[in-house]
């Protein structure tokens, strides 16, 4: 298996070391952005509530109770 980082801790498959711990991930084209864009520049900084606000379609929100 191959070690997927992730800085997302907001995602429920976010593991330590910022590791994905999710068993699968999907990763597609993100058209709507510049193709000049660097990934730090896409989108607000904070925490991430959908996965269009991160580059992983795979996002799920961590349940903070």
């Amino acid at each position: 298996m191959t070690d997927v980082s992730c800085t997302v801790s907001s995602c429920y498959y976010w593991g330590r070391g910022n590791k994905c711990e999710a068993s699968e991930i999907l990763v597609k084209n993100n058209l709507k952005t510049s193709p000049y864009a660097d990934a730090g520049q896409i989108g607000q900084p904070g925490k991430a509530r959908t996965s269009a606000e991160t580059i992983c379609e795979t996002f799920r929100p961590r349940n903070e109770s």
